[in-house]
């Protein structure tokens, strides 16, 4: 009976050590030696786009935090206006009521947006193109990155547009409102678009971080003439993974609107250095000047390209499928990935054949290591992220308050991938002692064959897999036609087959990582995972003689000291100063006031404040739910709570009608109203001439309410005689608190002052 003995001849230990560093080397190369074009100053020529130029709008508006209904919102949006008018464009803004409604927490946002419109029209226009950001921030950060660099991409590419012949088609420049508070701005724009626009194409800039390359993470479908664009951009970068991988992640951007109102588009974003993110050391001096150059130079070229281009065509095209290779873009059919999955199942089929018929594997031990290879993914993907957590466990200030990732995280990076190669190594070497190597080869390849298959009806997750790994699977079969004695030309021919897989995958790993360590490091872990399958034919000669126990050693003195290293260059004091969330609210019903915060106290500054246990306090922050928030009793400030008018009350047949203005009289951006439950249910509602969704817990919070406040109309089925309504409005400056002191080696994040009141109607 066979029993699957390595009857395969053995390469010599040291060449293939040699050949597996060397290929491991090109590959990590590949991926790091092309760099981003370098900024160009403001003295470039004039139909270029210049970092230097566009820095420059990026330090005026990003002096101060820009939320609705404050001042320095309304100066950035005059500095906007008045810029692209003296660029010559025909510029408006568009006013209008946003309105969204969240299922996590449950509630309803809405706010009054003022839209930049800029237009130069085309010569004999197929269209619109659009270059699109949003200008607004979120309270206490200054928006460099979010989203600054997407307003300055606008500005110098509309004015680089500007300095060159009269494009074919209408040109648009639109910077959106209300973004952070739920893509609000863009709701308006596209629920009043203009039939005259056409055909329309946006480009969408965004920021989840303030360096990094700019990635075409989203387009709209059929994408085969978008494809044709972006690939003849200098510097795009996209790939259909990354899309599938957006669409499960929470956030989101205005392209979500413009795709709902059938606009065809792309959305761009930077997302390394999130720490940065949402912060108010989200500064001018911080953002990276050639990731803004990269980004401006690609939107340009690309917006070149359309404003050119037929675009009542665009919709003809298919949807194809986009890789990243080392040369730039590659696109290619939907048929073309599936028959690549197909390719390589056939060619381990074969192999798995040849393997079994040569007596140096059987199918059960290739089906049985194919399983444990899959758990072994697995593993490197949860044991790569798990450096970053073991350094949150001992230190959880070092994690920013938003993204929750550190200033530094290089060394946690190298961890990661350590971490997951060590997993991989260790039960390597442990289901050597038992398997031979041909058969673990084989079961590799099944593994990675079958996914390949599984993932088909997913754009990307075929390539990712296939590209890497059958090279390799080719090379390890013409090396079955090869004479025993020639290890040197089989060696070559491993070689060879394993460096597109190590060119590739490395590549994904270093790229996973700029969506931060949380969610990086465990895509990292799947392309080490890839990586060591397309390479497995050169570790096998090199770990046949390893033991478990050094394996095992080695990786966790590796991963331990990177670990150790990253705490270090991020400790305390090391590092930007680390954040803390703190928010105030001022429950004027009774007279007292609270600090409270989402996260456990980070420090002896915010423990001193947040002294009593955490719970949800849904009368001082209703739009939270059941949120648990850290607490402690806070001073109270002599601040005026919201008021309500009521304007008009009616009753008839067990229904009520009321008519309220809803106000705050300190001036605060946002206000707020929620219905008690217990007095009454809401049939029907409008907030500032918009529709509300009605509901049995009514609740919204609105954004620039304006010196004189909003309307609110409410249809209700009466419960009790009188109606219980509880109303707030939140400001962000917490130096109002009496006595409040700064952090000296802290920043807070998003802080957050509310004052509270309750009245029965």
């Amino acid at each position: 009976m066979d029993t699957g003995v390595d009857r395969s001849p053995s390469l010599p230990r040291g060449a293939s050590l040699i050949a597996l560093l060397g290929i491991l080397l090109i590959g990590f190369a590949a991926a790091v030696i092309p760099s981003p074009p370098a900024p160009l100053d403001s003295d470039a020529p004039a139909d270029v786009f210049s970092a230097g130029r566009a820095a420059a709008h990026i330090d005026t508006i990003a002096a101060t935090p820009r939320v609705p209904g404050t001042p320095e919102h309304t100066a950035a949006r005059d500095y906007l206006v008045s810029t692209l008018q003296e660029l010559g464009w025909r510029t408006s803004v568009q006013s209008g009521v946003g309105w969204t409604t969240s299922d996590d927490p449950p509630g309803q946002r809405g706010a009054r947006v003022g839209n930049i419109v800029a237009m130069i029209p085309g010569s004999d226009p197929t269209g619109t193109v659009v270059l699109a950001a949003h200008y607004d921030t979120v309270v206490g950060s200054p928006g460099a990155g979010d989203d600054g660099i997407g307003v300055s991409t606008a500005l110098e590419t509309a004015r680089a547009l500007g300095a060159g012949p009269t494009p074919r088609n209408d040109i648009m420049v639109l910077i959106t409102d209300g973004e952070e508070n739920g893509l609000l701005g863009s709701q308006v724009f596209t629920r009043s678009r203009s039939p005259a626009l056409g055909p329309t194409v946006v480009l969408n800039h965004e920021a989840r971080g303030n360096t990094g390359t700019p990635t075409t993470f989203r387009m709209t479908s059929p994408n085969g003439e978008l494809l044709d664009v972006l690939t003849r951009s200098p510097w795009a970068e996209a790939d259909s993974l990354t899309q599938l991988a957006f669409e499960a992640l929470p956030n989101d951007t205005d392209f979500r609107n413009f795709t709902a109102a059938d606009f065809s588009g792309f959305d761009t974003a930077i997302a390394a250095g999130s720490a940065y993110y949402h912060s108010p050391l989200d500064t001018p001096d911080r953002l990276s000047r050639q990731s803004l150059q990269q980004m401006g130079e690609t939107s340009l070229s690309t917006a070149r390209i359309l404003a050119d281009t037929d675009l009542v065509t665009l919709d003809d095209a298919g949807n194809e499928v986009v890789s990243l290779v080392p040369w730039g873009l590659i696109h290619y059919p939907r048929w073309v990935e599936i028959a690549g999955a197909i390719l390589l199942a056939l060619a381990v089929a074969v192999l798995v054949v040849a393997r079994v018929r040569r007596r140096e594997a059987t199918p059960g031990r290739i089906l049985a290591t194919g399983a444990l290879a899959f758990v072994a993914a697995i593993a490197a993907a949860g044991v790569a992220w798990l450096p970053w957590w073991l350094a949150q466990q001992v230190s959880p200030g070092m994690a920013s308050a938003v993204a929750e990732e550190p200033y530094r995280p290089i060394p946690f990076q190298v961890a990661a991938v350590l971490a997951a190669l060590g997993v991989l190594v260790v039960l390597y070497v442990a289901l050597r002692r038992r398997v031979p190597g041909p058969a673990l080869i084989c079961g590799f390849f099944v593994t990675v064959a079958v996914l390949a298959l599984l993932g088909t009806p997913f754009p990307g997750v075929a390539s990712t897999l296939v590209m890497p790994v059958l090279p390799t699977v080719v090379a390890v079969l013409v090396t079955l036609a090869l004479p025993a004695g020639a290890a040197g030309r089989r060696l070559a021919v491993l070689t060879v087959g394993a460096l597109p897989g190590a060119v590739l995958s490395i590549r994904g790993a270093l790229l996973s990582f700029d969506a931060g360590l949380v969610a990086g490091a465990p895509a990292a872990g799947i392309f080490v995972a890839i990586t060591f399958v397309a390479t497995s034919p050169l570790w096998e000669p090199v770990l046949r003689s390893t033991t478990v126990r050094l394996s095992a050693a080695t990786a966790v003195v590796l991963v331990a000291v990177c670990t150790t290293a990253a705490g270090f260059v991020n400790r305390d004091g090391a590092t930007d100063p680390r954040q803390e969330y703190l928010w105030y609210a001022l429950d004027t019903d009774g007279g007292t006031a609270t600090w409270a915060s989402p996260d456990a106290p980070r420090s002896t500054w915010s423990k001193a404040l947040l002294s009593a246990p955490a719970s949800p306090l849904p009368e001082l922050f209703p739009w939270r739910g059941d949120q648990r928030l850290s607490q402690g009793p806070a001073p109270v400030a002599d601040l005026v709570p919201p008021d309500i008018e009521v304007l008009e009350d009616r009753s008839a047949g067990g229904a009520r009608q009321l008519r309220l203005r809803l106000s705050s009289p300190r001036g605060a951006p946002a206000v707020g109203l929620w219905i008690d439950d217990t007095t009454a249910t809401v049939h029907g509602a409008t907030v500032d001439g918009r529709r509300a969704e009605p509901s049995s817990d009514f609740g919204f919070m609105f954004w620039a309410p304006g010196p004189n406040g909003i309307e609110v109309t409410l249809t209700l089925g009466v419960l009790a005689d009188r109606l219980g309504v509880r109303v707030a409005d939140r400001s962000g400056d917490l130096s109002v608190v009496p006595g409040y002191q700064p952090p000296t080696d802290r920043v807070v994040v998003q802080p957050d002052v509310v004052v509270t009141r309750s009245l029965e109607i």
